[in-house]
């Protein structure tokens, strides 16, 4: 009995509770409901036609497209008479073409709109070097710019410019003393018996022409590891007996060089060795060994002529590609291999140098090395009197020598090569010669960032040839654009597009700071102080 009394209590309790939440609950749950109801359709009607802005992009929240990029970089003319025929431009291509300051090396952050800053053409238009200009042709009774230097295209000039000293200059000794062959002689074999005193090659050599297609068309009958550097690379002889140094493709073009790298733990592009050679020709150098791209079956004509030591590292990586890695000094295993897809690789081919039997070389130290330390730096990185003993020490003193480091090192910059640690000559033409520009696989790294400590030698000597500033100049004032024109010379080889467009609108940028370099030295020096006029 007292239990169903007990259990009758429960049950009128329960149903209390029940009509107090009914009663008060219940209500306020749906007033709290409509309150936010009203709350969310005012600020959505505030928002629907608003946007924001978010790492260079546009946002459109009423909008079903994700973003769409802000306007391209603009550029207007100014009125200011101190400024005429300046352009001027927006944050981002100002953040991509400012100029340097100081001795360090310079970096373009990412965290603008940089990304379409990299694709938009340089503004090829500088006051200081404006100022240059007029100083040179004021030099010398008004002589320093030939009549044919404005309408002529960068071609003829660097045709007309040393024709005489590179065309009569000698042959290598080697090459004098043996008679030609009766036979037909392979294209390798006389492209270096063109090779002369004052340039590696001849732009308009046909040979040169014909090797290229060689080495990029005949069979690869023989292999053997390279042992010189850092990184793999494999000499490979052809059915014709030619010759030649392969590289590997890494890593896709997009892919940039890693900024937490030193120089010497940066990882070599194949696409460099490529382009390398197509700016020097381009330029007018003429030091580079002759390179072009090739894509290879790494089954069918790789492995048959590979070394065991590089065969016994092949492995099938897990996604079904064909990969190896050789044996060298840095980054020879599995985490570095270099893999095809699935196993066709592209490969860069450099001709080789004349046999020492018959060319030996020289090499010598470049007072501008870099410690290839972490811990400590070279003397000219932290001072800047480097130059003023070695103008006047044995070589570099001889008139050429250093000019043609000077060279050499804008050549790097427009590159982006820091690995230039040595050079080699062909010993037979004594000190008086170029230097043998190979080993460029270090350029082409970083898009957005210009070392500006290469140019060391220019800023520090302050000194430079008239025909390479000539082409400089020519460059900046067109019509021609050295991006336009390398885009070009490199469009018929057969792992075209090698550079993408980030890289080369670089090259136009790097171009206009070594004119500031070297107008800056005219700010402080006569004209024929920093420009020596010479026959090359």
């Amino acid at each position: 009995m007292k239990f169903k009394e007990e259990k009758l209590i429960c049950m009128k309790r329960v149903q209390r509770i029940g009509r107090t939440i009914v009663l008060v609950a219940l209500p306020m749950v749906v007033i709290f409901t409509l309150i936010n109801m009203s709350l969310l359709h005012f600020f959505h009607r505030r928002s629907s036609a608003t946007t924001f802005n978010l790492n260079g992009r546009v946002y459109n929240k009423n909008s079903d497209s994700s973003s769409k990029r802000l306007p391209e970089v603009r550029k207007t003319y100014s009125k200011d008479d101190n400024a005429k025929n300046l352009r001027m431009f927006d944050d981002a291509e100002k953040e991509l073409n400012k100029k340097s300051s100081g001795d360090g090396d310079q970096v373009f952050p990412e965290d603008k709109d940089v990304k379409s800053a990299k694709d938009a053409l340089v503004v090829m238009k500088d006051e200081a070097v404006d100022r240059m200009i007029e100083k040179l042709k004021m030099a010398n009774n008004y002589s320093f710019f030939s009549n044919y230097f404005w309408n002529s295209s960068l071609h003829d000039i660097t045709r007309r410019l040393g024709a005489t000293a590179k065309h009569k200059a000698r042959i290598l000794p080697g090459y004098a003393q043996i008679n030609r062959s009766s036979g037909k002689m392979p294209a390798w074999e006389l492209f270096h018996r063109n090779i002369r005193q004052f340039s590696l090659y001849d732009p308009d050599d046909p040979n040169m022409y014909g090797m290229l297609i060689d080495m990029a068309t005949l069979p690869m009958i023989e292999g053997e590891e390279n042992d010189g550097g850092t990184q793999l690379k494999i000499n490979v002889r052809f059915s014709n007996e030619g010759r030649a140094v392969i590289k590997f493709m890494r890593y896709p073009r997009e892919v940039e060089a890693d900024e937490n790298r030193y120089i010497f733990d940066d990882l070599e592009r194949h696409i460099a060795e490529i382009a390398a050679f197509q700016l020097d020709k381009t330029l007018g150098f003429y030091r580079v060994p002759p390179t072009i791209g090739r894509r290879v079956n790494i089954k069918s004509d790789l492995e048959p002529i590979m070394p065991k030591s590089i065969k016994d590292t092949l492995f099938k990586s897990p996604a079904g590609n064909l990969c190896f890695y050789g044996e060298c000094r840095y980054y020879c295993d599995s985490a570095h291999a270099f893999c095809g897809h699935p196993d066709i690789i592209e490969i860069s081919v450099q001709s080789y140098l004349p046999s020492r039997n018959i060319a030996k070389r020289k090499s010598w130290y470049q007072p501008w090395r870099r410690s290839y330390s972490e811990y400590r730096k070279a003397y000219w990185e932290k001072n800047d009197d480097l130059c003023d003993s070695i103008r006047y020490e044995s070589p570099y003193n001889n008139g050429k020598l250093l000019l043609d480091m000077i060279d050499a090192h804008t050549f790097d910059f427009l590159s982006g090569n820091k690995d230039r640690h040595s050079f080699v000559t062909f010993k037979d033409f004594g000190n008086y010669t170029f230097p043998i520009m190979y080993d460029n696989g270090r350029g082409f790294g970083r898009q957005t960032y210009d070392a500006m400590s290469i140019l060391a030698p220019l800023r520090q000597c302050c000194l430079i040839r008239k025909s390479t500033l000539l082409k400089y100049v020519k460059l900046y004032v067109g019509p021609e654009r050295l991006s336009v024109l390398i885009e070009k010379a490199l469009e018929s080889d057969p792992i075209a597009p090698v550079l993408i467009k980030p890289h080369l609108n670089a090259l136009d940028r790097r171009l206009l700071k070594i004119l500031q370099a070297v107008a800056e030295c005219i700010e402080k020096y006569p004209v024929n102080k920093v420009v020596v006029f010479d026959r090359f």
